[in-house]
């Protein structure tokens, strides 16, 4: 769904189109009560299709601003993940692992999320052991229980050049190639 408030250019013209078309409405239904509801049918419905059905703009395509020898890394596991080291690479030299604490709707909506969230924060700290060293800063962390926003969240505090998804399946590595703007590959 396009969202018709992203900038205040586009706010403007949405404010237009509704003043447009409460006096378009006002007209019709000054000639006749029945014209003034049908003119308010086809102008609501008119409203929806532009808000619904406009173009998805294209994701905007980011440059990395590190140094040329700094490769960041952001490495999305599930918990209880391990043996990663060797399916990584060698170009990383920054790499933030963020393990999100996957609870399920009923943990969620009780508050009984500790067990996962330590679950969570045993694996980042064990895949951020198996990944230090050789000149690679490491930091894990614990994510939000979404893993799209766990990645979101990671991002606003850590510039990386890729993210990295470890035994995700092929509709997460879409949606998240189509949120970020950033390589997503998959190990």
């Amino acid at each position: 769904m396009r969202n018709p408030l992203r900038s205040e250019a586009e706010a403007f013209r949405f404010l237009l189109v509704v003043i447009a078309g409460a006096v378009i409405i006002a007209i019709a239904a000054y000639i006749d009560i029945w014209v003034g509801v049908a003119a308010a049918v086809l102008v609501v419905a008119g409203v929806c299709a532009w808000i619904l059905g406009g173009p998805k703009p294209p994701p905007q395509v980011l440059v990395s601003g590190t140094p040329g020898a700094t490769h960041r890394v952001l490495l999305v596991a599930k918990p209880g993940t391990s043996g990663v080291r060797g399916r990584l690479g060698d170009g990383a030299t920054e790499v933030v692992v963020v393990v999100p604490a996957l609870a399920s709707t009923v943990e969620a909506l009780t508050g009984a999320v500790d067990d996962r969230r330590a679950d969570a924060e045993q694996t980042a700290g064990a895949l951020a052991d198996e990944l230090g060293g050789d000149g690679i800063r490491v930091r894990g962390e614990v994510g939000a229980d979404d893993p799209l926003l766990a990645i979101a969240d990671a991002l606003r505090t850590f510039g990386a050049d890729e993210i990295v998804l470890v035994d995700a399946d092929d509709s997460f590595v879409a949606d998240a190639r189509e949120r970020f703007a950033l390589p997503v590959s998959r190990l």
